[in-house]
């Protein structure tokens, strides 16, 4: 998974919402088509993404025959949910925060408005 280079476009693109997209994984660069590396259509089923279908997966950075670049994932809202409901559940099992009250952790509540985000 990449690196932040810093605030990506999009709804919720606070640092916090972010953060919780840059821990959602995506497939290798390398393996994709120039349209999804772009974010013209989803990273996972290159379905075509429109403002209505399409979710943020934050700016990431990788490093191809000696140059960084950076490339902007998205992902259509059936294929990222699964995904961002994963990221929630590992977060909640192991945070102590969370555990004793779901509203006193900055991350959890990040992750669920991510999750809300992908399901509206």
């Amino acid at each position: 998974m990449g690196e932040s280079t810093g605030p990506g476009p999009g709804a919720g693109s606070g640092a916090g919402a972010l953060h919780t997209r840059l821990l959602i994984e995506v497939p290798d660069p390398a393996a994709l088509s120039v349209a999804q590396t772009c974010g013209r259509v989803c990273v996972w089923c290159a379905v075509v993404l429109t403002a209505e279908n399409a979710v943020e997966l934050g700016p990431r950075c990788e490093r191809r025959f000696a140059t960084d670049f950076v490339w902007f994932p998205r992902g259509c809202r059936l294929c990222t949910e699964p995904h961002a409901y994963r990221v929630l559940l590992d977060h909640a099992q192991s945070c102590e925060q969370c555990a004793d009250e779901t509203g006193h952790c900055a991350e959890g509540r990040a992750l669920r408005q991510t999750l809300k985000g992908v399901r509206r």
